[in-house]
């Protein structure tokens, strides 16, 4: 069994489940619809995607050691930068998931503040990681190989990343806002 594969198979998983969950998300703020049940489905397919992302990852990094050592971070920026969204991401999940109930709690308060921070950085991170992340994939797969066509899928994946992040920090902190302040 190559990890790298099967890593690299449920990171485009991943990416699709979080198109999925975001876009719902987005559409249930900008519309004031809310669906319980559409919101954990899609976000616990999301959050079991990304575990077993991450279990694979590790694994993959730390046991295997088979990824791209670091050692010249000028030259391996973007695999730093990579890594160290992925550390974001696990770190700041909790309080992504948690962040309504924390926002409920905190309204006027400095929680609220760093709840709604916490979260635009999680955006961030997520939408970075995968913009990063998506050529990559691709190539582990075999899906591409040319170097031209990489730069366009990461130009492409970089500008969609970008637009889904302004739109979630933009839209969700609007409607919190809206919604827990007035």
């Amino acid at each position: 069994m190559n990890i790298k594969k099967w890593n690299a198979r449920l990171s485009l998983l991943t990416v699709v489940l979080f198109l999925i969950h975001e876009g719902y998300h987005l559409y249930a703020y900008t519309t004031m619809y809310y669906n319980p049940i559409l919101s954990k489905v899609t976000g616990y397919a999301l959050a079991g995607a990304l575990g077993l992302h991450v279990i694979l990852s590790i694994i993959s990094v730390f046991v295997l050691h088979d990824a791209k050592k670091v050692t010249y971070k000028k030259l391996n920026i973007k695999t730093v930068i990579q890594r160290v969204s992925a550390v974001l991401i696990v770190l700041l999940l909790p309080i992504h998931i948690l962040s309504f109930g924390l926002l409920q709690s905190s309204v006027g308060g400095i929680g609220y503040i760093l709840t709604e921070i916490a979260q635009i950085l999680f955006y961030a991170a997520l939408c970075c990681h995968i913009a990063l992340s998506f050529s990559n994939a691709l190539i582990t797969l075999g899906y591409l190989t040319e170097m031209r066509r990489k730069r366009i899928i990461d130009i492409v994946a970089a500008v969609i990343c970008a637009i889904l992040f302004l739109a979630a920090s933009v839209i969700i902190t609007l409607v919190h806002t809206k919604i827990f302040i007035g």
